[in-house]
């Protein structure tokens, strides 16, 4: 479905004869823009309800030509570079199907809401929504501050250091500022300053947000728990620059941070107001007169925390050891990361090879590097406020002949290595010590027709009750015809990122699921089964024992679980 310029201009004209006769008489319905838009006189105010190039593909949007800052009211933002020009939030969705339709729905709304805004009834998202507003209402030009580890912090103080970007990067500790600034940019911050959080007793509306000293100063005395002193504390030290972070809590339960900038003035000669001895000895008003205010643009450097399903896991210390970081176990081990696992342990004694960059978490740029040190870049730079990632370029054995603690205090460790030898390895080491850490086995079958993640809790079966002594998988799920690539031993099979992908969720979802609390005493096989069209294309089929005991596989692949018993 297409639509010519000459037919746009028409639903236009359908819109302005559609509100002919049905508007009070002080409301004019006038075509601007070119034919891109209708401004109408309501609520005192002049709407401009406005469709874009993308038009009727995207929905139209509703502004205010003339809003006063000083005056705000909910769901209306400023728009700085447009003038006094403010955008009004709507929900209206685009209707390609009926354009008329959607201009009338975005006008209808956009009234409705301004009528809200007269009566009240919309106030509390003011404070329900602070973050947006804090930032819709900076002056231009603002500079930034980006917050990382203070979701949790209502008051005390924090590190931070001052970028040659004109930013604020504030954390919870030294310890936090230096590992994400390792991670991220490869630096070390040696001497991060300290700021205060200060939490409010309410959170104020924008006409009330700190522009200057004074307001900051009224700020503190009538909204903040102890918040004048705080400031004035650190400000006796003579700092030429200190952000203060605003901590506070909505109705609605949301917390929120907001970030202002204190700079100390100077005369021409870039000298301070005051000597070194006298600011030292200043009453918390009159240091912080010494310096010009102006609020930040904030924003949570952690905020994808609140993407993740169990954002818990990020708040809790957990160690994970991962044995294999090829295909298979270094997707596992992003992941895990990305959920918010603190610690990872990565064992592997291989380099990454070009055979494995269409399917390995690592690309070509690694190739000829270990694959644990390349994965470990890889896991800072991607999730910089990780704990702690260590890289050991070895095999199990190896490592636990180096380290005889490296697997003490592990929540879980994930055996991905795919290898028989290994995993009994694992199994009896970690008999032998009477380890109560938990053990997730994964593997591929050929041309992953299947995968399969067995968790094994120490507390009922064995891990090699599954396999005969040559390790060959009583479970075993496929078979394949297709021949296998000319390497040696023919101890490998294709299969792409896409079947490595659901491999890696696999496993990876198993752990998440152990670590929030469930499976605790209970053994686990869970299986993945590829769709009937990879296993035609492997030339395979479904064994004997599978079909026996799980039945039939879905036709467009699935999940299935079972006891580990045999």
């Amino acid at each position: 479905m297409s639509y010519a310029a000459q037919e746009i201009d028409d639903w236009f004209l359908s819109l302005e004869e559609a509100f002919e006769g049905k508007l009070p008489d002080d409301h004019a319905l006038i075509r601007v823009f070119g034919g891109q838009g209708w401004r109408v006189r309501t609520m005192g105010v002049g709407l401009l309800v406005l469709a874009d190039k993308d038009f009727p593909y995207s929905k139209p949007q509703a502004f205010i030509e003339s809003y006063d800052r000083d005056r705000p009211r909910p769901h209306i933002e400023p728009i700085p570079r447009l003038g006094q020009m403010a955008r009004v939030c709507l929900k209206t969705p685009s209707i390609p199907a009926t354009p008329l339709l959607a201009v009338q729905s975005a006008l209808h709304d956009a009234r409705s809401l301004l009528q809200a805004n007269e009566n009240g009834d919309e106030d509390e998202d003011f404070e329900n929504d602070f973050g947006s507003y804090w930032n819709h209402y900076l002056p231009e030009g603002a500079r930034a501050a980006r917050l990382s580890g203070l979701l949790g912090i209502d008051r005390g103080t924090g590190a931070y250091f001052y970028s040659t970007s004109d930013s604020y990067y504030c954390f919870s500790d030294k310890l936090t500022l230096r590992r994400y600034s390792g991670h991220l940019w490869g630096s070390f911050i040696r001497d991060p300053h300290q700021f205060p959080i200060v939490e409010l007793q309410r959170l104020p509306r924008p006409d009330r947000y700190p522009r200057d000293t004074e307001t900051f100063l009224t700020l503190l005395k009538r909204y903040s728990i102890g918040g004048l002193q705080a400031v004035g504390e650190l400000l006796r030290a003579r700092p030429k620059r200190l952000p203060v972070i605003f901590s506070g809590l909505a109705p609605n339960g949301r917390s929120f941070k907001a970030a202002v900038e204190l700079v100390v003035r100077s005369d021409a000669k870039g000298r301070p107001p005051v000597k070194a001895r006298v600011q030292s000895k200043l009453a918390d008003e009159e240091v912080i007169r010494l310096y010009d205010v102006s609020p930040l643009d904030t924003r949570n450097l952690d905020s994808a925390l609140t993407r993740l399903s169990d954002s818990r896991l990020a708040n809790v210390r957990k160690k994970i050891v991962v044995v294999g970081c090829g295909a298979l176990g270094s997707g596992i081990a992003m992941m895990l990361a990305k959920a918010g696992i603190s610690r990872l342990v990565l064992i592997d004694p291989d380099l990454l090879g070009w055979e494995n960059i269409r399917r390995h978490e690592l690309g070509a740029e690694f190739v000829g590097v270990p694959k644990t040190v390349a994965l470990k870049r890889r896991i800072e730079r991607s999730v910089p406020e990780v704990e702690e990632v260590v890289a050991i370029e070895a095999s199990l054995q190896q490592a636990l002949q180096a380290n005889q603690d490296l697997l003490a205090g592990a929540d879980l460790v994930i055996a991905a290595t795919g290898d028989w030898g290994s995993d009994v390895f694992l199994s009896q080491e970690m008999s032998d010590r009477g380890s109560e850490s938990p053990i997730i086995y994964t593997w591929t079958e050929a041309y992953a027709l299947a995968t399969h993640a067995v968790l094994i809790s120490g507390k009922i079966d064995q891990f090699v009750d599954g396999f005969d002594v040559v390790g060959a998988f009583k479970g075993k799920t496929s078979h394949a015809d297709r021949q296998a690539p000319p390497e040696c031993g023919n101890n490998t099979s294709p299969f792409g990122a896409v079947e490595v992908a659901q491999a890696q969720a696999l496993a990876t979802k198993l752990a998440l699921e152990l670590l929030s609390g469930r499976h605790t005493d209970a053994d686990l096989w869970r299986t993945w089964t590829a769709e009937q069209s990879t296993l035609e294309d492997a030339e395979g089929k479904w064994t004997d024992y599978w079909l026996e005991n799980r039945g039939e596989p879905p036709s467009l692949g699935g999940v299935s679980e079972g006891a580990w018993k045999f």
